[in-house]
Formats: C-alpha cells, sequence, structure tokens
C-alpha cells in the first residue's frame, strides 16, 4: 500500500514543484545562470517567513511559496533569483568585522539593483520612488555598484531612513548567514 502523504508532505512536496518550476523560468531568460541556480537544495523550513540560505540549501517556507505563487507568482522568480545572486557575490561569507544589520541591508540594496539593472521579464518590477532615488544617489557617487560600496554610503545615513530602505529592499531572511 503507497504512503498517504500528510498535508505538511504534501506542502513541501508541491512548494519544491514550483520552486523548479520558478528556476525553469528564470533560465530561460538567464541561461549562464543554470549552474548557480541549480546549486542550492532546496530544504523546507516552516521557521522562515522568507527564503533563506547557507550557501549549500535554499530554505522556504512551504505554505508561503505555495500562497505566493497564488497571489504572485512574479515574486517568486525574483526572490529565487535575489537569493541565489547573495551567494554569487559572496555576500554570506565577506560581512567580516562589518556592522551585520547594515551589511545586510547594503547586500539587499546591491542585489536588487543587480536585478533591476538587468530588466528582465521574469524579474521586472515598477521602481518605487525610494529605489529610484537610492539608485539615483548610487550613480551619483561614481564608486561603482557593489555591497561595499552601498555599506559605506549607510554609514551616512539615520536610524529611521536604514529601517525605510531595509523595508524596502527586503527580499530574502539571512538567519542562515555565517556570523
Amino acid at each position: 500500500m503507497a504512503h498517504q502523504l500528510t498535508q505538511d508532505e504534501w506542502e513541501a512536496q508541491t512548494a519544491e514543484k514550483v520552486l523548479a518550476f520558478v528556476r525553469d523560468e528564470i533560465y530561460l531568460e538567464l541561461r549562464f545562470c543554470e549552474l548557480a541556480l541549480t546549486a542550492l537544495a532546496p530544504c523546507p523550513d516552516r521557521a522562515v517567513k522568507a527564503f533563506a540560505t547557507d550557501g549549500d540549501r535554499l530554505f522556504f517556507s512551504p505554505e508561503q511559496v505555495l500562497r505566493v505563487f497564488r497571489t504572485n507568482a512574479p515574486f517568486l522568480d525574483r526572490a529565487y533569483l535575489h537569493t541565489v545572486l547573495h551567494c554569487i557575490f559572496a555576500h554570506l561569507w565577506i560581512g567580516a568585522d562589518r556592522e551585520r544589520a547594515r551589511w545586510q541591508i547594503a547586500c539587499d540594496i546591491a542585489v536588487e539593483y543587480t536585478i533591476d539593472a538587468m530588466g528582465k521579464t521574469c524579474t521586472k518590477r515598477i521602481l518605487s520612488w525610494t529605489r529610484q532615488l537610492f539608485y539615483e544617489r548610487l550613480q551619483k557617487s561614481g564608486e561603482g555598484i557593489s555591497a561595499a560600496v552601498i555599506y559605506r554610503m549607510l554609514k551616512e545615513d539615520s536610524a529611521e531612513e536604514l529601517q525605510r530602505l531595509a523595508a524596502e529592499f527586503y527580499t530574502d531572511d539571512h538567519c542562515y548567514w555565517p556570523k
């Protein structure tokens, strides 16, 4: 007799199918990223509210993936790519002695800027006024675009501004990043 799936098992299995679909959708526009897109092993984790990674696994909440897929499927493409880009840019490992919260905001901004600059259909979104202004500020600095450059820029910002930027650019959870 075949094993009958529990609700949790069914959600995890279905969410993994959704993630495979999302990965394939991104691949169609970003074929050069195939290795990176397939490098993270999917790992259901009900404790995370968004995607998360430790550089080896892609942690996800099955319930969240299924809910977002039903209501805003394009966001999953963007969130998946966002998490993969953190690994490509080595954000998880190069934070060193930087202030953790400010570093993570800088990493999110760098990744989101990269995704927005790509202009790919699968990850396209309307730019908010906050993003537009920050991207202009970043381009005017003339220092290039990297998490390290953004981190230095953010040292000038108030706590309120940092909170606003964190809310604007938040996409994934950094709870599994090495300390």
